[in-house]
């Protein structure tokens, strides 16, 4: 997959000048604590979703942060406009795809994610360290914001029933009918309705994204004819795991709906639906 790069092929690119490594792992939802991996790749920095590179003024969770605040984090990390920036977590594919579609939001497209994350490298018996490495000196990116990746409320509420226009659920299939309740306090649940659910699990094995040809059989099969596709999940996150896999398919026009469930889920004024589909 060509926005995914191997830990065999970054282990030989590591001396490379332009290289920028950043952790981007984060707790999953439920999970107390503060987010604490065993060891770190060599000179990997922080890239982090929930607190410094998110919009703190807004109550939802971890919503993309202005690009002036995105400019003054990656340039005090060192990256620069010709960096080449690779994004991994702790395991699996679940808040990586976050940075990597913030990173193409914010103007940065040479950036890959790691496949297997930190557990792969670490069972491939390559280096690591402890701790954040600090930047040597301040780069010259500056971000460029493009608000067609990340969508709001009212673009969701507006495309609902454009027949051109699918929104497609991340979410576990129970909490899509309504059928378990959310993990958030204070939520609705069911979905936003003339959606399609998509689970992530559906698309993953142990983790990793399964074969390309398994991934475009089931977009195919859910998609149909829509020609404009967004994503929704719990607050944001996963739904970029579904914008990163259908750019795999090929497929063009994806929108992130960055406040998501706990946006929607947690007003009373949006519809909501509980059918299965």
């Amino acid at each position: 997959m060509k926005n995914l790069i191997s830990c065999q092929q970054l282990q030989t690119q590591l001396n490379d000048p332009a290289l920028v490594i950043f952790d981007a792992g984060m707790l999953r939802p439920g999970v107390l604590g503060t987010y604490s991996p065993q060891a770190m790749l060599p000179n990997a920095k922080r890239f982090d979703i929930k607190n410094e590179l998110a919009d703190k003024s807004n109550p939802l969770p971890s919503t993309i942060c202005s690009e002036q605040q995105f400019t003054h984090v990656m340039q005090n990390a060192g990256v620069n406009n010709n960096s080449f920036i690779v994004v991994y977590e702790d395991g699996g594919l679940f808040s990586a795809a976050r940075a990597w579609w913030m990173f193409k939001a914010m103007g940065h497209h040479n950036v890959k994610i790691l496949s297997g994350g930190l557990k792969k490298w670490l069972e491939s018996g390559y280096a690591t360290q402890q701790g954040y490495s600090k930047s040597l000196g301040k780069g010259d990116f500056a971000a460029s914001y493009n608000c067609e990746y990340f969508i709001n409320s009212q673009q969701v509420l507006n495309a609902i029933d454009d027949p051109n226009t699918l929104l497609l659920d991340a979410r576990a299939y129970k909490r899509f009918t309504g059928k378990e309740s959310e993990p958030r306090k204070g939520m609705h649940s069911g979905h936003i309705p003339n959606s399609r659910s998509l689970p992530l699990m559906n698309l993953l094995d142990d983790g990793e994204a399964k074969p390309l040809s398994e991934i475009k059989a089931v977009f195919s099969g859910v998609i149909g004819d829509a020609q404009q596709l967004q994503f929704s999940c719990g607050s944001g996150i996963t739904a970029c795991v579904l914008a990163l896999l259908s750019t795999e398919c090929g497929y063009k026009n994806l929108s992130v709906y960055d406040g998501s469930w706990s946006e929607w889920g947690a007003s009373d004024s949006f519809p909501i639906a509980t059918n299965e589909t």
